[in-house]
Parts: structure tokens; C-alpha cells; sequence
């Protein structure tokens, strides 16, 4: 797969993060393609935040249809728009990703785990020592906070222009209840692995 970055990610009160180095992203979808093998992202999804979660002493987290429903159509509707931004639905916790190639498809298993990944990735910059909310590192907390117990997911296709190029946008977007990331509650819910 010729990848330009697979890392363009948000998170409920973080700012947009590119794994980019110079350069302006825009992005216009021409659709909002459901095509993608929901369950195989979801299966994946929700495996690998159970294995980091019990890294962390947290319990197992589970698929919510619910929240699946609200998940994939926000993923539809950033896909379709190009606007990389949250839903904003109350009391849930939100973290989205895109990857983005010049390849039409990508394996459902390997988006669905791509993104978790990725929002693990940002433990390195979490302080346990100071606990608390960070642009930089509120994707991995959501990811393993112990109090959210209920997951839902969807993915979408769309494009985007990079530095005059079009790729193929791969969205994921999860969806967590309840919300993680409340500020005071960090020590009892973010554990040391």
C-alpha cells in the first residue's frame, strides 16, 4: 500500500494532530463510502482496545449498537464533508482517525487495528505521575479508561487533497459511553500498566 501518513487523528477538546511536515490538508470527499467491512473494523476495534485495556487493569470493554449507529454515521458524514471534526453528541467520548493512500481499498482488520494503535501510541507522552488531560495524549486515555464500558465504531471512504495530490481517505470513528477524559477522575481511571 503506498501510504502518504496514516496518522491524522482527534479527539474530544484536542486539536487536529497531522503526521504531516509542512503542507496543507484539504480535503473534499466525493462520498461517503459504507462499503468497508463494518464488522471486521468493529471485531478488530474492539479486540485490540481489550488487549491494551487489560494492560491497564481496565475491564473489557463492549460493542454497543447504539453507539455503532452514532459512530458510522459520523464517519459517513466526515468522509462526505472532508471536515475532520467531532460529532459533538453528549456524553460520549469520541476519537477519530484517517489514514490516507492512493490505494481504492484497505483491509478492514488492518484499519480497525491501524487506528486503535495509533491512539495507544500516544502513552509515551502520558505523565503518571501528574495525571490529567492532554491534547497529546487524550486518544490513549480514552482508549483505556476504565470507567467507559460500551464501544461503537463505523468507518467510511472518502478523499482527500495533499499538497495537490488526491488520496483515498480511510475514516474511523469510535464512539465511547460513558465519556472518558473527565477532568479529576484520571487516577482512578487511567492505570500503570
Amino acid at each position: 500500500m503506498n501510504k502518504l501518513f496514516s496518522r491524522l487523528t482527534l479527539t474530544t477538546a484536542t486539536a487536529l494532530t497531522v503526521a504531516l511536515t509542512g503542507g496543507v490538508i484539504s480535503s473534499k470527499s466525493v462520498f461517503g463510502d459504507t462499503s468497508i467491512d463494518l464488522a471486521a473494523v468493529r471485531s478488530a476495534a474492539v479486540s485490540k482496545h481489550n488487549t491494551y485495556r487489560a494492560t491497564h487493569h481496565s475491564p473489557n470493554i463492549t460493542i454497543d449498537n447504539s453507539l455503532n449507529t452514532g459512530a458510522q454515521a459520523w464517519a459517513e458524514k466526515i468522509a462526505s464533508s472532508g471536515n475532520f471534526e467531532h460529532s459533538g453528541t453528549p456524553n460520549v467520548g469520541e476519537n477519530i482517525y484517517a489514514s490516507y493512500s492512493s490505494e481504492t481499498s484497505i483491509d478492514p482488520t488492518t484499519l480497525g487495528n491501524g487506528a486503535v494503535e495509533d491512539w495507544y501510541s500516544e502513552i509515551k507522552d502520558y505523565k503518571y505521575e501528574s495525571p490529567g488531560f492532554s491534547s497529546e495524549t487524550g486518544h490513549f486515555t480514552q482508549v483505556v479508561w476504565k470507567g467507559s464500558t460500551k464501544l461503537g465504531c463505523g468507518a467510511a471512504q472518502g478523499t482527500a487533497t495533499i499538497q495537490g495530490t488526491k488520496y483515498n481517505a480511510f475514516y474511523v470513528v469510535c464512539q465511547y459511553s460513558p465519556a472518558g477524559n473527565v477532568e479529576g477522575q484520571f487516577p482512578a481511571n487511567v492505570l500503570k500498566p
